[in-house]
């Protein structure tokens, strides 16, 4: 995993979590305004990939549907239509949350999404939702890691993707415990007492050796495509960083040619900023001759419209996916897209899951912090050949009583 960013055939892909130790609005009343003269609605047929919460949770088999009207009218009721019979039959109802979405978990059929606003009605599109195929599942049940699935990935003192020179990966810092693997770091035991020194951004520094959590499917599964999940809770400490990622099989990347092999990172988090304004990062990155980096995507203050509340990403698990198509990347939280990338997009083999501690981070680590880890729940794969269902209205407006 590098520093922070700026800004269905199965082949292999390297799946892959991180954790990286480093450096580092009220509800809209109706009436109180005229309403728009065109509403934008989209209505997405998903995976089970909305599940926000404080606790540990099992995994839903049945699938989400997520309506969305833009502008967002935050506490506007969304009503969920099912065609059965040839009529519209109501099956759900919600209400718009900062987003301007509402979620379902309805059983398979053909659905529909209708608002209403001082006598106007607006429809979104229709889609069809089916049953989704897992191709990669673990909950993390029991009390220990499974490593018929998941291995260690051996990464020493390395410098050359993301500079870890005081740190080394060992499986001592992560554990299986309450349905949850905890991925974190730790003081090196090898090297007590021995003080590392580092440079970064032209700036030496010193810290102690330190442990990281970077545990994969490199050696076991590899996809190509799909829609990749994880439920995770991330750290609060700044000296670290938590991730969700995918790397290519063997780590290997061809020069100017990202479609050979690209760092997809899905999710990272770099703790605590002490001004209640943080939030996750998402990208890509390939590589051009002479190892000049090529990256896309950045941190998105959109996301913190998952938050419930005055919570924050170290108080609640939240589902972090990508839909990585031949064309495109589609990133998601608890299945409300915040960004969408249609370059560099991979074609090979990916994986990863980890914790580490990057040079760039290491000013900000500080011993109490050691202790803090990030949290997965649950991972998923579903297969690429389900295809998302997206439609737009715009500024549809349907009579009372009118279909």
């Amino acid at each position: 995993m590098t520093s922070p960013l700026h800004g269905s055939s199965s082949v292999s892909a390297l799946l892959a979590l991180v954790l990286l130790a480093a450096p580092s609005p009220a509800h809209a009343g109706e009436g109180r305004a005229a309403p728009p003269k065109q509403v934008r609605g989209t209505l997405t047929a998903l995976p089970a990939i909305v599940q926000p919460g404080t606790r540990p949770a099992d995994p839903s088999d049945a699938g989400s549907v997520v309506a969305r009207f833009t502008p967002a009218s935050p506490g506007r009721v969304v009503t969920l239509e099912r065609r059965t019979r040839g009529e519209w039959r109501r099956v759900g109802r919600a209400v718009e949350d900062a987003w301007g979405s509402a979620a379902f978990a309805p059983r398979p059929g053909t659905y529909r999404a209708r608002t209403t606003g001082r006598g106007r009605t607006w429809l979104s599109g229709t889609v069809r939702l089916k049953r989704w195929r897992t191709e990669f599942a673990d909950d993390f049940d029991g009390t220990a890691l499974d490593t018929s699935v998941w291995n260690d990935q051996q990464r020493e003192h390395e410098s050359v993707y993301a500079p870890r020179t005081c740190a080394r990966v060992d499986g001592s810092v992560r554990h299986v415990a309450d349905g949850l693997l905890h991925l974190g770091i730790g003081v090196d035991p090898d090297r007590l007492g021995t003080s590392c020194s580092y440079t970064w951004g032209g700036a030496p520094g010193t810290s102690p050796y330190l442990l990281n959590s970077q545990v994969s499917t490199e050696f076991t599964r590899s996809f190509r495509h799909g829609i990749v999940a994880a439920r995770m809770r991330f750290q609060q400490a700044k000296g670290l960083h938590a991730g969700f990622w995918m790397l290519p099989v063997g780590t290997t990347y061809a020069d100017g040619d990202p479609a050979a092999g690209a760092e997809i990172d899905v999710v990272e988090f770099f703790g605590e900023n002490g001004r209640g304004s943080e939030t996750i990062a998402s990208g890509v990155h390939h590589y051009e001759a002479g190892w000049d980096k090529v990256s896309r995507g950045g941190l998105f203050p959109e996301a913190r419209k998952a938050l419930d509340g005055d919570r924050s990403w170290w108080d609640e698990f939240h589902v972090f996916s990508v839909e990585w198509t031949a064309k495109e990347y589609v990133f998601r939280v608890d299945g409300r897209e915040y960004y969408r990338e249609r370059r560099d997009v991979s074609q090979a083999q990916q994986w990863v899951l980890s914790a580490l501690t990057s040079d760039y981070e290491l000013a900000e680590l500080t011993p109490d912090e050691l202790d803090d880890t990030a949290q997965v729940d649950w991972v998923r794969v579903f297969d690429a050949t389900s295809r998302v269902s997206t439609r737009t209205t715009v500024g549809r407006r349907v009579a009372a009583g009118g279909a």
